[in-house]
C-alpha cells in the first residue's frame, strides 16, 4: 500500500537535492520510483510529518508524493535529462519513458564527494557552511553562476563565476594592503594596484605573496600556487573568452570543474584574509 505524504512545501532546489540523493543508489529506475524515494526521504528526514501509526507503511509499501510535488519531480527529471545526468530508457527491452538510466557522466556527478553544481541548494548550502562570512557580492555572483549552469547557459555561468572570483581576489588584496605595518611600504604597494585593471593588481599581489609563502602557516601555503593562482588564472581566462564575441564554446565539463574547485579556492582566500587580519 502506498501512502500519500503531505505537500512538501520546500524549494525546487531542495527537492532536486532529494532526487539526486535517491539516484545515488541506483543505475536505472522509473519516474514513479523517484517520486516514492523522495517521499520516503521527506518522511525520514522529517520534512513532512510521519503519517499516523494506523497508516504506517507495511511490508513492500512505500510513501508517495501528491500531484503537485510529483509534477515538480517530473520537471527536475527533465532538467537532469537535458543536463545528460539521466537518459530516457533503461535498456533495449525498456527503451521509453517512464524508464530512466543514469548516464556515465551522471554517475560521476551523483557520486562526487564534492558539492555538485547540479544541486544548487546543496552547493550553496556547502558554501555557507564552509565560508560563513562570505561576501554578499561573491555569493550573489556565485549563485547566478550555479543557476545559469543548471539551465545549460555555460557562457553566462563562466562570466558570473569570473566576477565572483575577481571580487574575492580584490578583497584579499585589500586585506593584504591593510596588513602592511610600515606606512611607506603600504602606500607604495597601494599605488601599484589602486585603480588598476585586475590583471595588474593580480600580478603585483602574486609577486608579493610568492615572496611570503615560506612565512605562511602550512595550511595556507600548501599547494598555494595551484589552489590560488592556478584557479584564478583558469577562471579569469575562461571568463575573458566567454565575455567577448569570439565564438568560444564553453564545455559543460569545463565549467563543472571550475565550480567544483571554486569552494576550496574561496576558502583559501578567506583563510589568507583571516591571517592578514590577525597580523595587521
Amino acid at each position: 500500500m502506498n501512502i500519500l505524504v503531505p505537500a512538501l512545501n520546500i524549494l525546487y532546489d531542495e527537492i532536486k537535492s532529494l532526487v539526486l540523493v535517491h539516484l545515488k543508489g541506483v543505475s536505472s529506475c522509473t519516474y514513479s520510483e523517484i517520486c516514492k524515494g523522495v517521499a520516503n526521504m521527506a518522511v525520514t528526514r522529517q520534512i513532512v510529518p510521519k503519517p499516523p501509526s494506523e497508516f504506517s507503511v507495511g511490508p513492500g509499501g512505500l510513501y508517495t508524493l501528491g500531484e503537485q510535488d510529483g509534477e515538480t519531480v517530473r520537471e527536475i527529471v527533465w532538467d537532469l535529462i537535458v543536463a545528460r545526468v539521466l537518459t530516457i530508457g533503461m535498456n533495449d527491452a525498456n527503451p521509453n519513458w517512464p524508464w530512466l538510466k543514469v548516464t556515465a557522466y551522471g554517475k560521476e556527478v551523483i557520486n562526487s564527494e564534492t558539492p555538485v553544481p547540479h544541486d544548487p541548494s546543496g552547493y550553496l548550502g556547502r558554501v555557507r557552511e564552509e565560508i560563513p562570512k562570505i561576501d554578499l557580492v561573491i555569493f550573489t555572483y556565485l549563485e547566478e553562476s550555479i543557476r545559469t549552469y543548471s539551465i545549460g547557459a555555460y557562457l553566462s555561468a563562466s562570466v558570473m563565476l569570473g566576477c565572483a572570483s575577481e571580487k574575492a581576489l580584490l578583497l584579499l588584496i585589500d586585506s593584504y594592503i591593510n596588513s602592511i605595518k610600515d606606512t611607506r611600504s603600504q602606500e607604495s604597494f597601494r599605488s601599484k594596484v589602486e585603480g588598476r585593471m585586475i590583471k595588474r593588481q593580480y600580478d603585483e599581489f602574486s609577486k608579493a605573496l610568492s615572496a611570503q609563502i615560506g612565512k605562511l602557516p602550512n595550511e595556507l601555503s600548501d599547494n598555494l600556487q595551484t589552489i590560488l593562482f592556478g584557479v584564478f588564472d583558469m577562471i579569469r581566462n575562461n571568463r575573458n573568452e566567454a565575455g567577448h564575441p569570439s565564438g568560444k564554446v564553453v564545455k559543460k565539463e569545463q565549467i563543472f570543474a571550475y565550480l567544483q574547485v571554486f569552494i576550496e579556492y574561496c576558502k583559501r582566500i578567506y583563510g589568507l584574509m583571516n591571517y592578514y587580519g590577525q597580523i595587521s
